[in-house]
């Protein structure tokens, strides 16, 4: 393939991905795609915490930032603090302050938890994807429903 330069935006139905190959025998050895992931979660009515019914978040997945929406507003006024998963629910955002009391867009957080930008949803035992959980400042007085779109790269290595 020639070398490119391009000017202007660059777009794609299916994604990016930029990969290494092994010198010696030219095979594909790892690549980094550009992906989004989006899930929708209820915090019950008395409930400070909710999370997914199942893992959906992709295995080898480095999120670095998060938008967040709310489709069914709490009818208390509380606020969105923490965005985890299922064993360390303030680990891709810890400590945000974003209204849930009103329904609409409530911003971009950027990924500062221990798994956001540093390492994903993987273990140090293998790569291990858990649910995501998030807490509000308490009970929502109402079921209320909090979309989360994130935004990262996802992996792959010759070491996996």
């Amino acid at each position: 393939m020639a070398n490119t330069t391009f000017n202007g935006p660059v777009r794609s139905e299916n994604g990016f991905q930029a990969i290494t190959k092994d010198s010696s025998i030219g095979g594909v050895t790892s690549t980094m795609t550009l992906q989004t992931y989006t899930t929708t979660i209820t915090v019950a009515d008395g409930a400070t915490t909710g999370k997914e019914g199942s893992i959906g978040i992709p295995v080898n997945f480095i999120p670095m930032g998060v938008t967040v929406a709310v489709t069914t507003a709490a009818a208390n006024s509380v606020t969105l603090n923490d965005i985890g998963t299922d064993a360390d629910t303030d680990g891709f955002v810890d400590g945000i302050s974003a209204a849930v009391n009103s329904t609409g867009f409530k911003g971009f957080f950027p990924c500062n938890g221990v798994l956001g930008m540093s390492g994903g949803t993987t273990s140090a035992a293998g790569a291990t994807a858990d649910e995501v959980e998030l807490v509000v400042s308490g009970d929502p007085g109402g079921d209320t429903v909090i979309v989360l779109k994130f935004f990262g790269i996802s992996s792959s290595s010759d070491a996996s």
